[in-house]
């Protein structure tokens, strides 16, 4: 299982760390700006998470381990950084900010992060219904949120597609059913949960309800603004 788990925080940092990417050069970011977008997202819920567990210092500080996977972090982020200005990535993040691409990577990187803060916080002795059901959610949306707080914007998993739910509905199957069935099979079927629904929410345009517009220009800003 410790393999596993290592694999599948590999993946989901290589995947975090792409969208992450991306999501820089959109922004308009320097190579800095993409290391701290990318490490925030890849770390920042985890770090949260042994905060508010009472892991200190959180393991991304002291982990051998966490450290291996920052560097591959920031070498995933320097190679799709270089290539993003040489082959032009920065005009297709311009046109296709929620495309199939970055929808998919990060989606994968969800799941991957949710299982593993799941996995990690039953390491920990945690194992109430509660606390595994928060592990796995801060673990997977708070490094996002972190992200799209120091770019200056709502985060994006308070305002667009299904992307907390998912998490939710998955953290608290995996809570319901790791010591009841095999502990892997559990994994499997979470991420299975979060990456079809967020594939599905993104093809069939799901949102939750949001306010609607007082007046027809405000509207308009709104869909210019999404």
């Amino acid at each position: 299982m410790d393999i596993f788990l290592t694999i599948i925080q590999y993946v989901g940092a290589v995947s975090f760390t792409i969208s992450a990417t991306i999501y820089a050069i959109h922004k308009r970011a320097d190579i800095i700006g993409a290391l701290v977008f990318s490490l925030l997202t890849c770390f920042g819920g985890g770090a949260i998470r042994d905060i508010v567990l009472g892991q200190l210092p959180p393991q991304i500080l002291v982990s051998r381990d966490a450290h291996y996977l920052a560097l591959v972090s920031i070498g995933v982020c320097l190679v799709c950084y270089h290539f993003g200005f040489f082959k032009k990535i920065a005009r297709f993040a311009d046109r296709h900010q929620h495309s199939f691409l970055i929808e998919f990577t990060d989606s994968l990187g969800l799941a991957s992060f949710t299982v593993s803060g799941l996995e990690i916080a039953i390491e920990y002795g945690k194992t109430g219904f509660v606390i595994l059901v928060f592990a796995g959610c801060i673990t997977g949306v708070g490094g996002g949120i972190l992200r799209d707080i120091c770019s200056a914007e709502i985060p994006s998993v308070f305002k667009k597609h299904i992307y907390l739910i998912p998490v939710i509905i998955a953290s608290a199957f995996f809570a319901l059913t790791y010591d009841k069935i095999p502990e892997i099979l559990s994994v499997i079927i979470a991420c299975v949960i979060i990456i079809s629904i967020r594939m599905l929410a993104f093809k069939f345009k799901w949102n939750l309800p949001i306010p609607r517009a007082e007046n027809k220009e405000q509207g308009e800003n709104e869909t210019q603004n999404n």
